[in-house]
């Protein structure tokens, strides 16, 4: 069951995340693939971002853990919030024409219960996608208790 949060109590509005169980942003490269996955567990948000690796003779690939944080759920709540993230729901932004390389994404979210969040792109990226990844990226550098 999503823990909703106290900071949203008031304002809420059908734009609002109030509430999340799993946000998995997928993303890969030439070079890289890693998936960045948010839970809410014990009452707090863990964030973990994983490697995926290639095993050769293996029916599947491996996800390996690089990295844990801990954080409020209210900071993650805002974040997907400032992001916008329902608005980005049904993006597929296909990969530009003349641009030979780049990075694609897949995002995959339950938030408010049982509102599914779906986005992809490849080298096409919703509107404060950045702001998503470099928040991210913080609040596994800048949490209250790091797991490694």
């Amino acid at each position: 069951m999503p823990v909703i949060s106290n900071l949203f109590e008031k304002n809420i509005t059908d734009k609002t995340i109030f509430s999340f169980e799993i946000v998995t942003l997928h993303t890969s490269g030439m070079r890289f693939v890693s998936e960045h996955e948010i839970l809410v567990k014990g009452g707090k948000a863990e964030i973990s971002l994983y490697g995926i690796r290639f095993s050769h003779g293996e029916n599947e690939d491996r996800r390996v853990l690089e990295k844990r944080a801990i954080c409020s759920i209210d900071e993650v709540l805002k974040l997907l919030n400032d992001c916008k993230l329902l608005s980005w729901d049904g993006f597929d932004g296909p990969h530009p024409k003349n641009v030979l390389d780049g990075t694609m994404f897949r995002l995959n979210a339950v938030v408010n219960g049982d509102k599914t969040i779906s986005a992809q792109g490849s080298q096409n990226f919703p509107k404060h996608y950045r702001d998503f990844t470099d928040g991210l990226y913080n609040l596994l550098n800048n949490d209250e208790e790091k797991e490694d």
